[in-house]
């Protein structure tokens, strides 16, 4: 730990100090707030797009049996033409956003397959844009956690190291000095009752030291 310098200067900066650290740590715990509400949300969208897709899978397998030995084929009528994504701002937290998948125009002649094809395209395309949700949400998790993590830090680092260390300080200052000011009014009183000691002295020997007339 840093000695510090028991004098005026350094209790007017222990001062500024606390004042900055109790200025900053409210905006932290607000921006931590923030951070695990906007968590929550993503928390629960997370849990909520694994489910739809629990649910789409369970409804595919159940309603269309026939796939599973045709789904590499199928596979390739389904491309991915644009992913649309875009970013925002949660109190200084860059979160990517995912605005729209586009496909590129499944290309099959439509007479020569069978009635459920077109349906489990539709299916499929629902699918993969879960899952592609479901991965935007999840690192959007994992930046939150971080984020999470960081102002935690910041705000223990305020609440538990900085502003306690500043108030020792400045109760370590204070006493210092008050006891520097006590020191100096006693000796202050001693010299007052010295300095009156030495002129009542001075002059009762004054008083006394006299010569005879000649």
């Amino acid at each position: 730990m840093l000695q510090i310098k028991l004098n005026k200067a350094s209790l007017s900066l222990e001062l500024k100090n606390l004042k900055n650290y109790q200025r900053f740590l409210p905006s932290l715990e607000l921006k931590r707030k923030k951070l695990l509400s906007e968590r929550n949300r993503v928390d629960a969208q997370i849990n909520e797009l694994t489910q739809k897709k629990q649910t789409l899978e369970k409804n595919i397998q159940n309603d269309l049996p026939m796939i599973v030995s045709s789904m590499n084929i199928i596979s390739q009528f389904i491309q991915i033409k644009k992913i649309s994504l875009t970013e925002e701002n949660i109190v200084g937290v860059k979160l990517p956003i995912l605005h729209a998948i586009i496909f590129n125009p499944t290309n099959y002649v439509f007479f020569n397959t069978p009635q459920w094809f077109e349906k489990l395209i539709d299916l499929l395309y629902e699918k993969i844009e879960l899952q592609l949700r479901l991965q935007v949400a999840t690192k959007r998790q994992l930046l939150l956690a971080k984020a999470i993590q960081t102002v935690t830090q910041r705000k223990n680092l305020f609440e538990k190291v900085l502003i306690p260390r500043a108030l020792n300080n400045i109760r370590l200052i204070q006493i210092f000095l008050a006891d520097n000011e006590r020191a100096a009014v006693v000796r202050s009183k001693i010299a007052k009752k010295k300095g009156y000691r030495n002129e009542y002295c001075r002059l009762q020997k004054s008083k006394y030291s006299w010569t005879s007339p000649r």
